[in-house]
C-alpha cells in the first residue's frame, strides 16, 4: 500500500459542491488516476491486438461493474453516480494492472515492499500519537488536523484520525499492516522467505504488531476494532487448523493474542492518563471507564453512580450530529458543538460513556434504506441507481438532507442496485475468494477480506477507503 493512501482525506482540494454532495479531490484519488494511466499504457503495450479478449476474457467478473455503471441511467443522483462509477473503474484498472504484471514482482521487490509497508505504518502510528499529545496540551485543530469530534472535548481524551476524515477510517487503514505483521509472525517458515537474515526479524514483526494494534485501539473506532477482532479470530483458527505442526503454530498464535491483550491494556492506560492530564475534570478512572463502556456498547459499566445518572446535555445535539452527512454538515455541527462546549463549560467532557445514538443512527439508516428498497418491485430488483441512496432517503422523508449516506455499504448497495446488483456482487465475491484460495497467502488474505467485510457494516463509500479494494490483491500476490 503506498504511503499516500494514509492521506485519505487531508490534504483535500475542495472543488465546491451542491445540495446532494461535495466535490473534493484527495491525494489517493490523484495517485489512483496516475497509477491507472501507467497501467493502461502497460496493458495496451503488453497485449496490443488481443487486449479485448485478454482483459475481458472472464465475462463473469465484469457483470457487476457494467450493471452498476449502467444503473446511473435511472439514478436519482446521476452526478454522484457517475463520479462513483469513475472511482470504481479506477480501482478496477488498478487491480487488473497489478494482477497482469505480477511476474515483475520478484522476491526482492516484496522484501522492499514489506519494509516500506510496515515502516510507513509505524510512521503514521507516530503521527497519531503526536496528534493526541498536541491536542492534550491545547494546540489548535488547524495545526493538528484532528476532526472536531476527535478532540479531548468529547470524552476527556482524544481519539486521533491522522489524515483520514474520521478515526474509523484511520483505524481501518491500520487493519492490513497489523494483520500482515501477525500473519508473518505466526507463519514462521514463510516468514523466512520474506525476511531472511538481512531483512525483518521476528522480534521486529512483533514490535510492529504491538505498535500498530495499540494505535488501532487508540483510534477508539468500534468498527475498526470489531473488524480487527473478527479478522484475527478467523486467521488464528484457520491458521492452526491448516498447519502441519499445529502445536508450534498454536504457541505462536498464543503469543500474538498475548500481544493483542497487552496492546489493549497499554492503550487503555494511555487513554486513562490522557483523561487525567486533559483540561477537563476527568480522571484516570473515568477515562478508563468511558473506554470500556463505549467499546462494549454500554455492557461493561464501572463508572461512578454520579456519572451513570448524569444527564447528557448534548444528547439532542448528538442526534442531530449523527443524522447528517459526516463529510461536511456533520463536521460543521461538531465544530459548533465544540465551540459551545468551550464557551459554556471548559471542565466537563461532552460524553460520560457509551454514546448509544451513534449505534442507533446507523441502525436507523440501515432500516430506512431497506424500507425505501421495499417500496415497489422495480426498486427491489434494480434499486434507485448508483449514487441515489441519499436522494431516495431524503425524498421519502427519512433523512434531513440529500447529502445523507447510508452508513452501511451492504444496505447502500441493496438500495442503489437492488437484488440484481447484490447478486452480481456476491458472484464477484465468490470469484475473488476462489482466486484467493489459490494463493499461498490465502489465510491472511481471506482473513483480511473478512475484517474489511465487517468494517463495511459501519460506513459506505469509495474515495476514503481505496485500500479495502487494493490491499487483498496486493497481498494475494506477495
Amino acid at each position: 500500500m503506498p504511503l499516500c493512501l494514509f492521506f485519505s482525506y487531508e490534504p483535500v482540494i475542495s472543488l465546491g459542491g451542491n445540495e446532494s454532495m461535495n466535490f473534493e479531490l484527495s491525494v489517493p484519488l490523484i495517485w489512483l488516476v496516475m497509477f491507472d494511466l501507467l497501467c493502461l499504457v502497460m496493458i495496451v503495450w503488453k497485449y496490443r491486438e488481443r487486449i479485448i479478449t485478454k482483459v475481458f476474457g472472464s465475462a463473469l467478473w465484469w457483470l457487476f461493474p457494467f450493471f452498476v455503471t449502467f444503473s446511473v441511467v435511472w439514478s436519482l443522483n446521476p452526478v454522484r453516480g457517475l463520479l462513483t462509477a469513475g472511482v470504481m473503474w479506477g480501482l478496477i484498472v488498478a487491480i487488473v494492472g497489478i494482477y497482469e504484471f505480477r511476474e515483475y514482482l520478484d522476491a526482492r521487490f516484496w522484501r522492499v515492499f514489506l519494509r516500506w509497508f510496515l515502516g510507513s505504518s509505524l510512521l503514521m502510528c507516530g503521527v497519531l500519537v503526536l496528534q493526541c499529545v498536541l491536542d492534550i496540551i491545547g494546540v489548535d485543530r488547524g495545526y493538528t488536523l484532528m476532526c472536531a469530534g476527535c478532540t479531548y472535548h468529547m470524552f476527556g481524551f482524544p481519539h486521533p484520525d491522522g489524515f483520514a476524515i474520521e478515526p474509523q477510517f484511520m483505524g481501518n487503514l491500520l487493519l492490513a499492516p497489523a494483520m500482515v505483521a501477525a500473519w508473518l509472525t505466526v507463519e514462521k517458515n514463510r516468514c523466512k522467505n520474506y525476511n531472511g537474515s538481512r531483512s525483518l526479524s521476528s522480534r521486529f514483526l512483533l514490535f510492529c504488531f504491538f505498535v500498530i494494534s495499540a494505535t488501532l485501539f487508540l483510534t477508539f473506532s468500534r468498527g475498526a476494532i470489531y473488524a480487527f477482532g473478527v479478522g484475527m479470530v478467523v486467521m488464528s483458527v484457520w491458521g492452526v487448523a491448516s498447519a502441519e505442526k499445529r502445536m508450534e503454530v498454536l504457541k505462536r498464535v498464543g503469543v500474538v493474542w498475548v500481544v493483542i491483550v497487552v496492546a489493549f491494556v497499554a492503550t487503555l492506560n494511555t487513554q486513562g492518563l490522557m483523561a487525567e492530564f486533559s483540561p477537563t475534570n476527568d480522571t484516570y478512572k473515568t477515562g478508563v471507564a468511558k473506554v470500556l463502556n463505549h467499546l462494549t456498547l454500554g455492557v461493561v459499566d464501572i463508572r461512578e453512580e454520579s456519572d451513570k445518572n448524569a444527564e447528557d446535555e448534548t444528547a439532542v445535539e448528538e442526534r442531530e450530529l449523527e443524522s447528517v452527512n459526516y463529510e461536511a454538515d456533520r463536521e460543521e455541527l461538531v465544530e459548533n458543538s465544540v465551540e459551545n462546549f468551550e464557551n459554556e463549560d471548559a471542565e466537563t467532557a461532552a460524553f460520560d460513556g457509551y454514546v448509544a445514538e451513534s449505534t442507533d443512527t446507523r441502525l436507523r439508516l440501515t432500516g430506512a434504506a431497506v424500507e425505501v428498497w421495499r417500496q415497489d418491485a422495480t426498486t427491489m430488483l434494480f434499486g434507485v441507481g448508483l449514487g441515489g441512496a441519499g436522494q431516495a432517503l431524503y425524498e421519502n422523508g427519512l433523512s434531513p438532507a440529500p447529502k445523507e449516506i447510508v452508513q452501511n455499504q451492504y444496505a447502500s448497495l441493496l438500495l442503489e442496485t437492488g437484488m440484481v446488483g447484490v447478486s452480481l456482487f456476491v458472484l464477484v465475491l465468490v470469484l475473488a475468494v476462489r482466486v484467493a484460495m489459490k494463493s499461498r497467502n490465502k489465510v491472511m488474505v481471506i482473513s483480511l477480506m473478512v475484517a474489511y467485510g465487517v468494517s463495511l457494516c459501519f460506513f459506505s463509500g469509495l474515495p476514503n477507503a481505496l485500500h479495502i479494494y487494493l490491499m487483498p490483491i496486493i497481498l494475494m500476490l506477495m
